[in-house]
């Protein structure tokens, strides 16, 4: 080491430089990190059946960084302040799932890992938030709001993470767990939800060995396997098809189906839910995929995003509901959208007035696989309602989903309901347009440095659900 050190001191600075730039650039593209996970081919004991209820309601959380995160919060908050039912009991007391992708899985297993044990009622008697759920919320929403991109690049520079964006991965998991979620495991979530201190957490990501939804949960894999094409079958309308264009169509509606770990033959419940959230938020090449892998037997899995195709949420939520709603006639379902995502309008605007294309540094190329997801969209959207026109799949009065989306927030025209961080950056806007304009072009990041920005997404929060709960109260009370 001294011999080095004698070598190191005499070439020239800019060699030293260069020197300590490849050492770090090697450190940072050391071997791609693995969560080690067991397999077994017996039943996981962390996984247990759903619930048998006729009432189904559940949230689904979509992608967006910490603006989803915020946005989220704002809205749990909201949502928990609507009275149902006779006994005029919070909603949130009657969410029986909560779904996720990306930065919404940061809210989502904030909610379900740190909210009030069931015996803590949301409202107290004079139907206001309770006190223990209003430090509960202000505690949510703080976190939310933390800056994670300084967490994530401290830690790569702290351990020599740098250019390895699987590292990264690792760093934001590593983040997490310190942050809020701490050692927690899938047994421990399953716990919570046996107990009734949660609803079902479904952390949604991709797996890129195939291309399809891997879905974390503690559900047996049957509980999210809606079976379309066996209705298919005996739907009077089509039972003329060809056996073979029944088949080919049960090969593409299977490859649309959820992966679970069970698929893999991976035991979920030792993972730690700070490594499914990380995994949820991977957007290589920036961060992740992250893998996992049995090293004895060499089989290794890298999962990612989990909004590609569908950044809502809502896709493997609506399968859990299908497949309850086919098994029971008499069960209803809603689900609310909590719904944050980068609108797509605004990145074509971008683009209408920029002489480049896309490039890693100074253009957001996430609109690449966005373009997929508004045509998955739209092949989603004629193919539901189609399907309900149809009577193939149930009405809107079984099933019904309110989209709350950020960019609907309603404001006054005089500006007065913005919040007081925002007076000063208001002397911009003139009009509630432009308010709705600046919301609509907040930036997906992991942080969000301004304060207007943050008060901003929860008062538009605060709102969207408000203008909501109409509906929400007469599906659920009729």
């Amino acid at each position: 080491m001294a011999l080095m050190n004698r070598w190191f001191f005499r070439i020239p600075p800019i060699g030293q430089l260069l020197y300590l730039s490849i050492v770090l650039l090697c450190f940072g593209c050391r071997a791609t990190p693995v969560f080690s996970v067991p397999t077994t081919n017996t039943p996981a004991t962390c996984i247990t059946p759903a619930e048998d209820k006729n009432l189904l309601i559940g949230l689904a959380v979509s992608g967006g960084g910490s603006r989803a995160a915020l946005f989220a919060a704002g809205a749990l908050e909201a949502l928990g302040r609507i009275a149902v039912g006779p006994q005029k009991q919070s909603l949130l007391e009657q969410v029986s799932y909560i779904s996720s992708v990306s930065g919404g899985s940061m809210a989502s297993s904030y909610y379900a890992l740190k909210k009030p044990s069931r015996e803590v009622r949301v409202l107290n008697e004079t139907g206001e938030i309770s006190a223990d759920y209003q430090r509960f919320f202000k505690s949510f929403k703080e976190s939310m709001g933390k800056d994670y991109e300084g967490l994530l690049l401290w830690r790569q520079l702290a351990y020599f993470r740098w250019f390895n964006p699987s590292w990264t991965a690792r760093s934001l998991s590593e983040g997490l767990s310190e942050d809020y979620l701490g050692e927690a495991n899938f047994t421990d979530l399953a716990q919570r939800e046996a107990r009734g201190d949660s609803p079902r957490l479904l952390i949604n990501t991709t797996l890129y060995n195939d291309g399809r939804r891997f879905l974390l949960s503690t559900l047996p894999r049957e509980n999210s396997q809606f079976d379309l094409i066996g209705d298919v079958e005996h739907f009077p309308k089509v039972m003329s098809l060809e056996k073979q264009a029944l088949s080919l169509m049960r090969v593409k509606w299977d490859s649309l189906i959820s992966m679970v770990p069970e698929d893999l033959g991976i035991n979920a419940c030792p993972v730690r839910i700070a490594g499914a959230v990380a995994a949820s938020m991977s957007f290589p090449p920036i961060i992740g995929p992250i893998t996992l892998g049995d090293a004895k037997k060499g089989r290794y899995w890298h999962i990612g995003d989990g909004g590609l195709s569908d950044n809502t949420g809502g896709e493997s939520l609506l399968m859990v509901f299908l497949k309850q709603l086919q098994e029971n006639p008499n069960r209803r379902a809603i689900m609310i959208l909590i719904d944050s995502s980068f609108p797509f309008s605004v990145g074509g605007e971008v683009l209408d007035h920029r002489k480049e294309g896309f490039s890693l540094l100074n253009y957001d190329y996430s609109r690449i696989p966005s373009i997929m997801e508004e045509r998955s969209l739209a092949y989603r959207g004629l193919f539901l309602s189609i399907g309900q026109s149809i009577g193939l799949l149930p009405g809107p009065e079984r099933i019904r989903a309110i989209r709350l989306r950020h960019t609907d927030a309603v404001w006054k025209d005089d500006l007065s309901d913005l919040p007081d961080s925002c007076q000063k950056q208001a002397v911009n806007w003139k009009s509630p347009k432009e308010v709705g304009k600046h919301l609509s072009g907040i930036v997906t990041r992991l942080w969000l440095e301004s304060t207007c920005d943050r008060d901003l997404i929860l008062a538009a929060a605060a709102k969207v659900v408000a203008a909501s709960e109409g509906q929400i109260k007469s599906f659920l009370e009729r």
